[in-house]
């Protein structure tokens, strides 16, 4: 059964228990998802840690109040807007592009996300690194990614796919030279 609808069985039934068993297992599944995503853009790991926490504390007092279709790109949304607030609110420099926003601190000390970036132009084209990173990252759906690029949804799933076995192969090639 998806979370979601775990969620919603678990509200509707009114039991706290319930409510606090699907909660740990969604917290279990997006925890370090989340956490990643706010370090892309803040370098201190314990502050990364802190927003963590807000993300999924804001998660949990909004179940009651709102129905929602699908966690993890609410939580990956909130994470990103979080650490976005965290940076203004610290005043830390950071440049933004049309597909990231780039912690200048985070760029320079951690370059293990930006090599992979960096290899991943190397073997696929800009929509197939978009639609992976989109989907992964951010946490778009399919059908969000289908409507965004005006594609049909199989169309999506097969450039993703592909993709990622491309990368994959491409990667074990630049491994072996």
């Amino acid at each position: 059964m998806k979370l979601e609808t775990k969620l919603k069985h678990a509200l509707r039934s009114k039991n706290e228990d319930k409510i606090h068993t699907i909660f740990e297992e969604i917290y279990v599944t997006f925890g370090k998802l989340v956490y990643f995503k706010i370090l892309q853009y803040v370098p201190n790991f314990a502050d990364a840690e802190e927003l963590t926490q807000d993300v999924f504390v804001s998660f949990y007092n909004n179940i009651y109040y709102s129905e929602i279709s699908n966690i993890k790109y609410y939580l990956v949304t909130s994470a990103k807007n979080k650490a976005i607030d965290y940076i203004k609110k610290k005043k830390i420099n950071f440049i933004y592009d049309e597909n990231f926003i780039y912690n200048k601190e985070e760029y320079t000390n951690n370059p293990n996300f930006y090599e992979i970036i960096a290899k991943m132009n190397t073997i696929l084209n800009q929509t197939e690194i978009d639609i992976i990173l989109k989907h992964l990252i951010d946490g778009y759906t399919f059908k969000d990614l289908s409507k965004a690029y005006n594609k049909p949804i199989n169309t999506i799933l097969s450039i993703y796919h592909r993709g990622l076995i491309k990368f994959k192969k491409g990667s074990e090639i630049n491994e072996r030279k």
